[in-house]
């Protein structure tokens, strides 16, 4: 298989198979989801459709965190119309769940673990990373994966936390078919028609839930001080469920900055200096 082959899209082969979404590219962009955004907003795109750009100049995450993102991995924003069947904070678990979905069947690595609110991460590394947002009745689902570069291409500072696809099979992937598998996923998982439906999903997504029983380490996103607890979960809500001496806390924002063994109890700290968790 060719090299450069990860490093493109076949944009005519990749519009047949994800019809009928519409397929916008750019080869850079700062960002898709700040394109798709823009398209949205200014009335000139409607869903659905998928936003693909052959590398970002200014990756977006959650909050300001942001997104090493070159040509090689996967760099999408799906715009899909609001199911009113999934309240917003299910929309990045069943997304999550849906590119877990694809990655496995691509990979054959059942070790891709989910990890709240926005990774997929193979042990301690992260392999992909969304990002949701919700506007005008319309659901942006950002997507980074790792696909043909990951650690040994990475910014110093990133080598230990990522991996990739490539590290994983041993091969250079098709973006093609790496982008058209994720579509297909994530449009079945996000079309649920019940609510019942979206129920078994979301207890699909906690089988795979990564840190569920571990300690964890966690920032909010208005920079309150750390908590550290075990996981005990997640809510229907999709918030993060972590026990510590003072009680459970159930939190919709925030940001695992590690996780370890299941210790029993553990206690809430003063925050201290360190570096985000890069989305």
């Amino acid at each position: 298989m060719p090299e450069d082959l990860g490093n493109t899209y076949d944009l005519k082969r990749l519009q047949t198979r994800i019809r009928p979404i519409k397929l916008c590219h750019a080869p850079v962009i700062t960002s898709t989801s700040d394109w798709a955004r823009q398209e949205v907003e200014n009335g000139r795109l409607r869903p659905p459709a998928l936003m693909v750009a052959d590398s970002q100049s200014a990756g977006r995450g959650r909050g300001t965190n942001t997104w090493w993102s070159p040509a090689g991995n996967l760099a999408v924003t799906f715009v899909m119309s609001q199911n009113p069947h999934l309240g917003f904070g299910l929309v990045p678990l069943l997304a999550g769940l849906a590119v877990r979905r694809a990655l496995v069947r691509l990979t054959a690595c059942k070790e891709i673990g989910l990890k709240w609110p926005n990774d997929l991460v193979v042990g301690h590394r992260k392999a992909a990373g969304l990002l949701c947002e919700r506007l005008q009745r319309v659901d942006l689902i950002g997507v980074g994966i790792n696909v043909n570069a990951g650690s040994q291409e990475a910014p110093a500072r990133l080598r230990e936390r990522i991996t990739s696809l490539r590290e994983l099979g041993e091969a250079v992937w098709d973006l093609t078919d790496v982008a058209t598998e994720v579509s297909q996923d994530l449009k079945r998982v996000l079309s649920v028609e019940s609510e019942h439906a979206a129920r078994d999903l979301f207890d699909e997504y906690t089988r795979h839930h990564w840190p569920t029983g571990k300690i964890v380490e966690l920032v909010d996103t208005d920079r309150t001080p750390r908590i550290v607890g075990r996981c005990v979960g997640i809510d229907l809500q999709g918030r993060l469920l972590v026990k510590t001496k003072q009680g459970t806390h159930a939190l919709l924002n925030g940001s695992i900055v590690s996780y370890g063994g299941p210790t029993i109890l553990a206690h809430v700290e003063p925050q201290h200096n360190s570096e985000a968790n890069l989305r």
